[in-house]
């Protein structure tokens, strides 16, 4: 065989030892996570948290106070806790290190029928681990759990409710915390989503209706399991937030779910203050409410809230690149 010939040759039998073990049949290839995942029609979603275990989304019914867990992987949906009664509600969700579901329950300000409280199930057999009312709070809207504690926010009084874990993961009994500092109470939905910095240490919670008109707020709020009241800090932002509802931090990174879409704002260090990145856009979103996070990808709930209790409105899960 003449050299050019010899060349091509072991060339292309280069090139076929190396794509050989990229030749996976198609079927065997690993599909991409669905970017829409259906909810039941009328469904009425408000909040939803991720289990980074399984894969699997836990998403609330403002209408029933049903709970839906959906398969991120194939978009399955299936029922995981029937509706809690005229009683009940569902708003924020957070599912724990224990593999607890935690949910945020509402409360008569907004509904008079429902009882302000939360509840706690085990995901992996849907067991109601635990309900707690607690008929002097106005509206039980968010939740996050560190090492140590449970956090509500109340959207009507100047109040978190603090919830202790013991070293074994056991529930303690609830306690109101007052809000001071640069917390001012405002009228309407005040405390809304919250989040746990990565080391427990701080929360941050937004203010639906900030003290400007038409502005929501951001608030530094140490997360001190012993403290009687708890003074909050405003973080100084480069420009308006115009709508906070759930919130999604990662590092010091805080995608505040609201208004048009998804505020990314980048904290600078300290957290006392941070700059707007960019508004992230849901495709067809009416009112974006929540937010969590798995991977690259943020899973947004549409509330629809012009549209509720309308019979047969379609709702989805989108999930959109962070």
């Amino acid at each position: 065989m003449r050299p050019s010939t010899r060349l091509r040759f072991l060339l292309v039998a280069t090139v076929m030892a190396v794509m050989a073990p990229l030749a996976t049949p198609l079927g065997a290839m690993a599909k991409p996570f669905p970017d829409t995942l259906e909810l039941p029609d009328g469904f009425f979603p408000e909040g939803i948290a991720i289990d980074d275990q399984t894969s699997t989304a836990y998403v609330g019914s403002l209408s029933t106070g049903a709970i839906q867990q959906v398969d991120l992987r194939t978009g399955e949906a299936s029922e995981f806790a029937a509706s809690p009664g005229p009683t009940g509600f569902t708003v924020g969700m957070t599912v724990d290190d224990a593999g607890r579901l935690w949910v945020a329950g509402g409360g008569a300000a907004l509904v008079p029928t429902v009882v302000a409280g939360y509840r706690v199930y085990d995901t992996a057999t849907g067991e109601l681990l635990a309900q707690q009312s607690l008929p002097t709070s106005g509206f039980i809207n968010d939740v996050i759990v560190t090492d140590d504690a449970a956090w509500f926010t109340d959207s009507f009084s100047a109040n978190l409710i603090r919830v202790p874990l013991g070293s074994d993961g056991s529930i303690g009994e609830p306690a109101l915390v007052p809000l001071g500092g640069d917390w001012v109470q405002t009228a309407g939905f005040s405390a809304n989503g919250i989040a746990a910095t990565p080391d427990g240490k701080y929360l941050i919670v937004a203010q639906a209706t900030g003290p400007e008109p038409g502005t929501s707020a951001l608030y530094l709020v140490p997360a001190d399991t012993e403290a009687t009241s708890l003074d909050a800090t405003r973080i100084e932002l480069d420009q308006p937030l115009l709508s906070g509802d759930g919130l999604v931090l990662i590092g010091r990174t805080l995608y505040v779910v609201g208004g048009p879409g998804v505020t990314k704002i980048r904290l600078r260090p300290g957290l006392g203050s941070g700059d707007v990145v960019e508004v992230l856009t849901v495709p067809g979103a009416l009112t974006p409410t929540t937010a969590d996070a798995r991977g690259s990808r943020l899973y947004v709930v549409d509330a629809k809230f012009p549209l509720f209790g309308r019979p047969g409105v379609p709702f989805a899960i989108s999930s959109i690149p962070r």
